[in-house]
């Protein structure tokens, strides 16, 4: 690892780098971001108390309410910047019978934390500048008082700047978001700036107005990174571009002819991926065995995760799954509702035949409307290949869901094309 990744902006950011870091990694590895995490909550903890010390004494002497809500905000962001650091910290315990994928997501749980602390800050220094603005009270605000407070701003400045450096260097969304708590807390010493010379000059609702402008920065800040903690706990659908990546790599493994159903689990650094893959079916066992285990190694050394593959046998042997296979495909292509199909079968020596095959539908698409797809994709069999399908078992699932695929089978031969209730295990349910 070359040092000059490690480069700062000062000396001082890379001289704390350079004795915490392990060159011999990269700065986003596992052990590294822990080191990194821990580093920026340790000195944000440090200074955000000086900082909270010495607001608070001034806010005192001046009586300003801006400064002391601002005091009150460093004092948060110490307890904060220890929930990061300990965060850091514990998100690298090893997995345990209870935890057996690490404990990755404390990490997100540290930053839901942070979020709380920026809400509750956001509505004590709201309310503390409504009371201001309804009892306006003159501050005391001498040069030297600006001067000390120009001094805390150049260090919270230091402080967002290698909060936002760290939080590039390690990808953490946790850094990202104490990065941004600084910056705002820099707007807010700003703000408590212009209160106190417009208290010099006479207008004493500055104060107050100024504290309000402060609360709803906060506010917003912690409703922000409040929503993306909460989105990663509960689980997210995977980035496009990394399900491309997945299926570039299961597609170029020799035997596979497809692959569906990508689903990516993160639990803080750990990632796991489940997977699909289609071979031919009039391979073994053990050969459809074999073609899997070289699929989940080349996604695990390609994307360094845990990979799962899931094995479907698909006959293109049979003399009408081309043609059905391109219907399909153009089908696919011009329906609203749809963005893929897969386990595409065709059975029968003679026509009519019978066909089964499983669509996807977008996240969007409710599954009230499943009827309508139904329909839909039941038109067009009896348009396209009227009398030539005698039965349809056709699968509907959304493209990243929870929820159990909903399976039914469809007699193409009768006017009403009713469902098979023998094979139709969802019948009754309501969709």
């Amino acid at each position: 690892m070359k040092e000059k990744k490690y480069k700062m902006p000062c000396l001082v950011m890379g001289f704390l780098l350079r004795r915490v870091l392990d060159p011999n990694s990269e700065p986003d590895s596992p052990e590294n971001r822990t080191r990194i995490g821990m580093l920026e909550g340790w000195v944000s903890a440090v200074l955000s108390l000086i900082l909270c010390g010495v607001k608070g004494w001034l806010g005192l002497v001046s009586g300003s309410v801006s400064l002391l809500a601002d005091a009150m905000n460093n004092l948060m962001d110490m307890g904060s910047s220890l929930v990061v650091a300990l965060g850091f910290q514990w998100s690298r315990k090893p997995s345990d019978e209870e935890h057996p994928f690490g404990h990755g997501r404390i990490e997100a749980v540290a930053t839901l934390v942070l979020s709380i602390a920026l809400l509750v800050v956001g509505f004590e220094v709201a309310k503390s500048g409504v009371v201001r603005l309804l009892n306006p009270q003159p501050v005391h605000a001498p040069i030297w008082l600006l001067v000390a407070i120009g001094v805390t701003v150049v260090l919270k400045i230091w402080m967002a700047v290698f909060a936002c450096r760290l939080a590039k260097l390690s990808k953490s969304h946790v850094l990202e978001a104490d990065a941004w708590n600084h910056s705002f807390d820099v707007l807010s010493s700003l703000l408590v700036v212009v209160a106190l010379v417009g208290s010099r000059m006479g207008w004493t609702a500055v104060d107050g107005w100024t504290a309000v402008g402060v609360a709803m920065f906060i506010l917003f800040t912690g409703v922000k990174f409040a929503r993306e903690a909460i989105d990663i706990l509960l689980g997210t659908k995977p980035d496009a571009e990394e399900v491309a990546a997945i299926q570039r790599v299961v597609e170029a493994v020799e035997g596979v002819l497809g692959v569906h159903e990508i689903m990516v689990h993160q639990y803080g650094d750990v990632k796991m991926v489940s997977f699909h893959v289609e071979v031919d079916a009039n391979l073994t066992v053990i050969a459809a065995h074999d073609i899997a285990e070289v699929a989940e190694e080349a996604v695990e050394t390609s994307m360094q995760w845990r990979a799962v593959a899931h094995v479907d046998p698909v006959d293109r042997s049979h003399p009408f799954f081309e043609e059905f296979h391109q219907a399909l495909t153009h089908y696919v292509e011009t329906d609203v509702d749809l963005v893929d199909f897969h386990d595409v079968r065709a059975e029968g020596e003679h026509e009519p035949f019978f066909i089964s095959f499983d669509l996807v539908t977008g996240m969007d698409t409710p599954r009230e409307r499943y009827d309508v797809v139904y329909e839909r994709m039941l038109d067009m069999l009896s348009n396209r290949f009227d009398g030539r399908v005698a039965q349809a078992e056709i699968g509907i699932e959304a493209s990243v869901d929870s929820a159990p695929m909903v399976r039914r089978t469809f007699d193409l031969g009768s006017e009403s094309k009713s469902v098979d209730k023998i094979k139709n295990p969802f019948d009754g349910v309501k969709l």
